[in-house]
């Protein structure tokens, strides 16, 4: 169901609020967003697909379609289908993909997103907000490039982020950590019966607490005053790297049943480019 409000401004249509909501049949709602185009305020030749196009109501999908979407608020609940941001969303954004359904998402910005999903893929590959929350209780959560305070929680999924910057905190009880970090706030990650590696750019500076079954530095990373305890049938590893003055950048990692690997990273590697 389509709830919109709208009204012109900065050349774009923007959307104070929209709800939309597919269950019953399998479907996809699809959000195909381009570049903001500019509009005349008056005379002048209108661009092509200036309005949202809408297909006709229905259980089993629903499209919207337009140069760029700009919501105050978007809200998405499905049931066994696909959700599909392709280009830019922009504005807070709650998401929710019960059963099997899926969402991928090209690029998200606002000031607050909330998406969860139960068996299906997570995955985003641009994420710029002040706060994040994302969550899923099989499906895996799969991240491209990460700005903000964003919080990952997954129950028996595997999380990976390619580059994060900022305020990082993931936790997954049965599943596998794989995060590079490229700028740091502050970073806690928790596997409870997974793995967890974290890659780092070499120039980064951060005080470290990594704990496991098993913790393994890798010798290209220099860890300052590094101290090695062996506790409760586990090992914690402590220091920092780059003359790290700021206490509240840290990185702790804590993979009680499993191994903790940490090594360096350039951003070239992150970039995964192929041969």
């Amino acid at each position: 169901m389509f709830a919109p409000r709208s009204g012109w401004g900065f050349g774009c249509l923007w959307l104070n609020q929209l709800r939309v909501g597919a269950g019953g049949a399998p479907g996809r709602w699809a959000c195909l967003a381009g570049p903001a185009r500019r509009y005349r305020s008056c005379g002048g030749e209108r661009p092509l697909e200036s309005e949202p196009a809408v297909s006709p109501p229905g259980l089993a999908r629903q499209t919207l379609k337009e140069w760029a979407l700009l919501s105050q608020k978007l809200h998405v609940q499905t049931k066994g289908g696909k959700v599909i941001c392709l280009g830019s969303v922009y504005g807070n954004i709650d998401i929710h993909a019960s059963d099997k359904s899926t969402v991928t998402i090209d690029k998200l910005q606002g000031s607050t997103v909330n998406i969860s999903t139960e068996h299906g893929l997570l995955e985003a590959k641009y994420l710029y907000t002040e706060s994040s929350f994302l969550s899923s209780a099989a499906g895996d959560i799969t991240l491209g490039s990460v700005h903000g305070n964003i919080t990952l929680q997954s129950k028996m999924g595997n999380i990976t982020v390619d580059s994060s910057s900022g305020c990082l905190k993931a936790s997954t009880h049965l599943g596998a950590i794989d995060v590079y970090v490229s700028q740091l706030g502050k970073v806690e990650l928790k596997s409870h019966e997974g793995s967890i590696l974290v890659k780092v750019a070499s120039s980064l500076q951060a005080h470290l607490q990594l704990s496991g079954k098993e913790v393994d530095v890798n010798s290209e990373v220099h860890v300052q005053e590094m101290t090695e305890v062996h506790k409760d049938d586990g090992v914690i590893i402590t220091g920092f790297m780059n003359q790290a003055s700021e206490h509240e950048k840290w990185i702790k990692a804590d993979a009680p049943e499993g191994t903790v690997n940490f090594r360096s990273q350039s951003w070239f590697q992150s970039l995964k480019l192929q041969d």
